[in-house]
This record gives structure tokens, C-alpha cells and sequence, in this order.
């Protein structure tokens, strides 16, 4: 019995150190991804891509991304996580330099791919390792919160800093500065992640899954809430930046500055979100709530007409505020429901986002050839209506 529970407590212990190392390594992926993320329409048009195809650039990119998460799960049983994350590492680091240096398109195009596809990799894996280290369901929220935490931190200093990087155009110094921030992380994961054993992978089976979705409406139902939260981020990501620079004349650091405070709201609420669902609230409320909030504030952007900072900074940070309510109920509520093991859930689970990504610049790109730039938040909002139908369907956990 001693023995048993000596065993336990050094489980116990490993479990909680690997934590704390995902959590820094989390920390590290988010800053050097939300040092360049707004700042990545820009330069394409500064490059020479046109402002009406930048979409279609960023939905070639989820394609091939929702690809490459389809057939995760067979690199994993091949090579497994350890080794994988070490490798996407390294390509990713090489293609930040890569960027700042290179002069062609061609070149151009096969960088901005690969820096939209590692990263959706490198989330994935961390999932698997994250979930390999929580011993119990029932704390899932609170390291869930603590985990998207982290990150959310790195993206209010990050865009920031940023925005002062980049100057009026100065790309070259942005990416070689991602790419010195993000070089800590794979000597980090180097070190502290050999331990971790690679569970049996399953490889996604679509008619499987699509036919758990026609006959599981919770399934169905939190899926369409991290979808449309993801095809939010899309919207956001490529078209907010193109219309504060472009249609009202702000400079590239406001970008900066407004999603930096903006992304405050992600700090301050997803820890104590999480430990409200592990408690007292169920992930159904925050949902419902999440959504009235992000879809009333976002079509509020389109009509604005003068560029006046602290108002976009106070709006931005309201739709925030929903955001961070939808992503800490659509993640808490499916991670409850997962193990390290289910990695074909996973994968579909985080297919999502390159999903989002594909149909989001389709949505943008469509929206441009007959209206104005500022009335594609509007049509973003009324579609993430939808989202208090679907998270009204859900079968609370508390």
C-alpha cells in the first residue's frame, strides 16, 4: 500500500511539473504567433498580394492545414509526439528567418504556408501532451483556464510590441524577432518533455464521426460553438487590421495596441471561468452568454466612422469579453469528455480552425466584391447569432 501510494505521488508530481513546462512553452508559441499574426495582411498587400485575394492566400493555407491535422494522428503513432514537436519546431523557426529575408513570391507563398500549417500542428500536440498531464476530469477548467491564461498574456504584450517593431514597414525586424522569441521553446521541450508516453492513436474516421455528430447533439452542438469561434478569429485576424489601416488611416502600432488591450479580457476572465465551470456554473451559460455578447459588439464595428482609439480599444475588448466566454466553455466542455488517447477527437476538434479559416476569407472575399470592407463584421455577427441556438442544445455538465 505504501508503495501504491508513494507511486501515486510521484505521478502525481510528474504530472504537475509537465504542467507547469506546458504552460511555459504554451506562453512561448502564443507570443511569437501574436507578435506577427495582425501584421500578416499588411504585408502580403505590401508584397504585392491584392487586398480582394488575401482570402483566398489564407484559405489555401487551412486546406492544406486541415490535411495535415487529419493525418496527425499517423505521424504520432510513427514518430510520436516528443519527436514531432521537436521537428515542427525547427521548421518553424526557419521559416520566420526565411521571411525576413526572402524577396519572391514563390518563396513568399511556400513561407506564409508553412507558418500557417506548423503552428495548427504544434497546438495539436500540445493538447496531447496537456491531456496526458491532468489526472482528473474534474479539474480539466481549471488547467484549461490556466493553460489558454498563459497565452492570452502573451497576446496582450506581443501585438504591442509588435506594432512598434514593424514601424512604418519594417517586416524583416518583426519576423526575425519572432523567430529569436519562439527559439526557447524547443530547447525547453527538448529537456522536459522526453518522459511522455505516447498513447495508442486512432486515425480519424470521417463517416465515424460524421455520423456521431448526426446522432450527438452535444457533440454537434460544441463543435459549432468553437467553429464559429474560430471562424470569428479568421474574420478578426485578416480583415480588422486591413480596416483600421486602410479604411480609417490608423497606423500599423494602433493595431498593435488595440488587440493587445483588447486581449486583456482573455487574462482577466478564462482562469476564473474555468474554475466556475468545474463548480458552480455550467458550461452551457457561459456559452449562451458568450455569444449574445460577441455578436452584438462585433456588428457595432461596422459602423464606426472616425477613427477615435480608445472607442475601437473599448469595442474590441467587449467582443473579447464573448470570446473568451465561448473558448473557455467550448474547451472545457469537450475536454471533459476526451482522454490523451482520443486524438482523432482531438484532431477533429482541432480541424475546426483550419475549417473556420478556409470558409471565413471565402465569407470576407465574397463580402468585398459587393459591399464595403466595414459590412463583413456586420455579417460575422448576425451568423454568430447562430451560436446561442447551438449552445442552447448543450447537456450541462453542472
Amino acid at each position: 500500500m505504501v508503495i501504491v501510494h508513494g507511486k501515486r505521488r510521484r505521478e502525481k508530481a510528474l504530472a504537475q511539473q509537465n504542467r507547469f513546462t506546458l504552460y511555459i512553452l504554451n506562453f512561448i508559441f502564443a507570443m511569437h504567433l501574436a507578435l506577427v499574426s495582425y501584421f500578416m495582411s499588411p504585408f502580403l498587400i505590401d508584397r504585392g498580394f491584392p487586398k480582394e485575394f488575401i482570402g483566398l492566400l489564407y484559405s489555401a493555407g487551412s486546406i492544406i492545414t486541415l490535411l495535415a491535422i487529419a493525418y496527425a494522428p499517423h505521424l504520432l503513432s510513427k514518430y510520436g509526439n516528443y519527436t514531432n514537436m521537436l521537428v515542427l519546431g525547427l521548421l518553424e523557426s526557419l521559416a520566420f528567418i526565411g521571411l525576413a529575408y526572402t524577396t519572391s513570391l514563390p518563396v513568399l507563398f511556400i513561407l506564409f504556408m508553412t507558418i500557417f500549417v506548423v503552428p495548427a500542428l504544434i497546438a495539436f500536440s500540445l493538447d496531447i501532451f496537456l491531456e496526458g498531464a491532468t489526472r482528473t476530469e474534474g479539474s480539466t477548467g481549471g488547467i484549461r483556464g490556466i493553460f489558454l491564461t498563459v497565452a492570452s498574456i502573451a497576446w496582450v504584450a506581443a501585438p504591442i510590441i509588435g506594432g512598434f517593431v514593424v514601424g512604418n514597414g519594417n517586416y524583416a525586424f518583426l519576423f526575425i524577432a519572432a523567430a529569436l522569441v519562439f527559439s526557447p521553446f524547443i530547447f525547453i521541450a527538448a529537456a522536459r518533455l522526453d518522459d511522455f508516453k505516447d498513447p495508442k492513436y486512432v486515425q480519424l474516421d470521417v463517416a465515424k464521426f460524421m455520423l456521431s455528430l448526426r446522432t450527438n447533439a452535444d457533440l454537434r452542438s460544441v463543435f459549432a460553438a468553437q467553429f464559429l469561434l474560430r471562424f470569428f478569429y479568421g474574420i478578426m485576424t485578416i480583415y480588422l487590421p486591413l480596416y483600421v489601416h486602410t479604411v480609417l488611416g490608423m497606423p500599423l502600432s494602433s493595431i498593435g495596441l488595440i488587440i493587445g488591450i483588447g486581449t486583456l479580457a482573455f487574462v482577466l476572465l478564462e482562469i476564473p471561468l474555468g474554475k466556475l465551470q468545474d463548480t458552480l456554473w455550467g458550461e452551457k451559460e457561459v456559452l449562451v452568454l458568450g455569444f449574445l455578447v460577441i455578436s452584438t459588439t462585433t456588428g457595432i464595428i461596422s459602423f464606426l466612422n472616425a477613427p477615435s482609439l480608445l472607442l475601437i480599444i473599448a469595442i474590441i475588448f467587449a467582443t473579447r469579453i464573448g470570446a473568451a466566454m465561448i473558448e473557455m466553455g467550448s474547451e472545457g466542455y469537450f475536454f471533459k469528455h476526451v482522454e490523451a488517447d482520443d486524438a482523432d477527437d482531438v484532431s477533429a476538434f482541432r480541424m475546426l480552425f483550419p475549417l473556420a479559416y478556409i470558409i471565413s476569407p471565402l465569407f470576407g472575399t465574397v463580402m468585398l466584391f459587393f459591399l464595403p470592407l466595414p459590412f463583413i463584421f456586420l455579417g460575422t455577427a448576425i451568423l454568430l447569432l447562430s451560436g446561442v441556438l447551438f449552445a442552447a442544445e448543450l447537456r450541462d455538465t453542472n
